[in-house]
């Protein structure tokens, strides 16, 4: 990517002298002095460039050195979360405790199995009672 630094535009400027105001074939300077001025001026031009490439680079380099602190800061902290994670769970029992009581779910089928006893046959009744037994 190539800045353009000179403001003034570049249709105005002789071609043998590099100088603003006026073209070739009204050049005010001798052929000498309007080398002279023209070497001058691409030296000039060529420092400018020289000077934007090397903030370029330097800006390039800053932004890589942010970037990869920013990279080891965050792997720094995913793998601090994956170190707590793995705290957790290794903390938590492997074995499943046994509730003492029947669900609230396990409690409303009772209920309706209880209320509809007398549609439901007597074995089938047994069966699902003795299913739903409340675990006290």
């Amino acid at each position: 990517m190539q800045v353009q630094t000179d403001t003034t535009p570049r249709r105005n400027r002789c071609s043998l002298c590099r100088q603003v105001g006026h073209n070739q074939r009204n050049c005010p300077h001798t052929t000498e002095e309007a080398t002279r001025l023209r070497i001058a001026f691409n030296t000039e031009q060529r420092q400018k460039q020289r000077q934007e490439r090397q903030q370029l680079q330097q800006e390039t380099q800053r932004d890589n050195q942010y970037n990869a602190e920013w990279r080891a800061n965050i792997f720094a902290q995913v793998v601090n979360m994956e170190e707590r994670l793995a705290a957790i769970v290794d903390s938590q029992p492997t074995t499943v405790v046994p509730r003492s009581g029947p669900t609230v779910r396990e409690r409303k089928i009772q209920e309706i199995i209880f209320e509809n006893s007398e549609m439901i046959p007597n074995g089938l009744y047994k069966e699902l009672m003795d299913a739903l037994v409340i675990r006290d």
